[in-house]
């Protein structure tokens, strides 16, 4: 499940989204001040990168961790 990190540069409240989807422009309001400038950091729930892009050398193409 997607977990979305927030901070609001209203008020400076952060707080975290868990979502079944990804994250919308609407879905960027501050529980707080009910501000809608609002920045994204990256949670643990789920992190994407783009394609092609590797991580300590290694292809995006490879498979990480499963079963062998």
């Amino acid at each position: 499940m997607p977990t979305y990190e927030l901070t609001c540069k209203t008020c400076g409240h952060k707080f975290d989204l868990f979502l079944t989807r990804l994250l919308r422009d609407d879905d960027r309001v501050c529980p707080e001040c009910g501000s809608r400038d609002v920045a994204r950091g990256i949670g643990g729930g789920f992190v994407s990168t783009p394609a092609g892009s590797t991580s300590a050398g290694v292809s995006s193409c490879v498979p990480r961790g499963g079963f062998s």
